[in-house]
């Protein structure tokens, strides 16, 4: 049951990732997996390949955390075939109420990460700020396009999942502005899985290298990289905001059709959905 509710926790992050704005992290964290995560990915390293090319698999396994990462790639994986069509959808035909509901769990996740810091310093308050910075040049930014070709494909694939596993920053944002998003969700809808197999590559490498750096942050500046990767969460909120004209935040009354009343609902269901996540993985 437990692995099970790993993979449910796996599937939000996929659904997640599929969405600009929205990072896998962040219902990483939201979840209670964050730090399990990293240090799982971290742990593939000489000393699990040399375990596994000397026949102890059992130890390999083990050293990896190979169920619970298995549980969660599942998941991710699962959510990415399932639900690509279905997020495409409801951006689509209901921007405003949908935009809404991943605003709400934005501003409900970064609130829960910052309440669990104790003795908040100025050194912590202004990495926070760093992180909003940085969220929001990231958020505005119009493009930095790659060329075609497969070996863009790979590269996307490395800085992109740099960016899914980073609360607040999107890896489907950094494929809209390295220019690949259309071309890796239309390779998921077609199943081409030359090009998905190439982005795959670009993920792993990224994920082996990337994965160590925010180990070691963890690990020796745990609080203050909460509190910046609270402001990377913060600070794109101006790219999930829900009521926009030609791609510019405006407020809801300058619409003729806010859909004012259901989008406050969908923001305060995130957050309660926030709330009982951070209760539900506290019990366990």
């Amino acid at each position: 049951m437990n692995y099970l509710y790993t993979y449910f926790k796996g599937f939000l992050m996929g659904i997640a990732d599929l969405v600009p704005g929205i990072s896998g992290g962040t219902i990483a964290l939201i979840t209670g997996i964050y730090q399990r995560l990293i240090n799982a990915i971290a742990a593939i390293n000489i000393v699990s390949i040399k375990l596994f090319f000397s026949g102890k698999f059992k130890q390999f396994w083990q050293h990896i955390d190979g169920w619970f990462l298995s549980a969660v790639f599942a998941g991710i994986l699962s959510a990415v075939f399932i639900m690509a069509s279905l997020v495409k959808y409801l951006l689509t035909e209901f921007p405003i109420p949908t935009w809404a509901f991943f605003f709400g769990l934005i501003v409900a996740s970064a609130f829960v990460l910052i309440k669990h810091i104790k003795d908040i310093k100025y050194i912590h308050l202004l990495t926070m700020l760093a992180g909003i910075a940085l969220g929001y040049l990231l958020s505005t930014y119009s493009s930095m396009a790659l060329p075609d070709g497969n070996w863009a494909i790979f590269i996307a694939g490395s800085i992109a999942v740099s960016a899914m596993i980073l609360p607040g920053l999107s890896g489907t944002l950094i494929l809209i502005l390295l220019g690949k998003y259309q071309q890796m969700l239309s390779a998921v809808e077609n199943r081409d899985f030359l090009t998905l197999s190439i982005f795959l590559a670009g993920i792993v490498v990224g994920l082996m290298l990337f994965s160590r750096l925010l180990k070691w942050l963890l690990a020796k500046f745990y609080q203050g990289t909460i509190m910046f990767l609270s402001g990377l969460m913060l600070g794109t909120l101006v790219k999930v905001w829900p009521w926009k004209i030609l791609e510019k935040n405006v407020l809801p009354w300058n619409f003729t059709d806010p859909q004012l009343f259901i989008s406050l609902m969908l923001m305060t269901l995130a957050a309660i959905i926030v709330l009982l996540f951070a209760k539900i993985d506290k019990s366990l």
